[in-house]
């Protein structure tokens, strides 16, 4: 894997896709642990391909403006 790959792919995985690449759905299938890590990767909730972690969806929702409880 080369330097420019492996940067595509950290970036790709720091962005939460709002819509599936692979089937085009909207929902996601959230972890089912009571304290998820961040880390944690979410799925698409129509194919299972995988569309960021956790945090990417918090700083996507935060970014829109989306107030967050602590």
């Amino acid at each position: 894997m080369d330097v420019e790959t492996s940067i595509t792919t950290l970036m790709d995985r720091q962005t939460f896709k709002l819509v599936c690449d692979r089937c085009g759905s909207l929902t996601v299938a959230l972890p089912t642990e009571a304290q998820p890590n961040p880390c944690s990767i979410l799925k698409c909730g129509r194919c299972g391909s995988p569309r960021g972690t956790l945090q990417s969806l918090r700083d996507t929702s935060i970014q829109a403006g989306i107030r967050h409880p602590v």
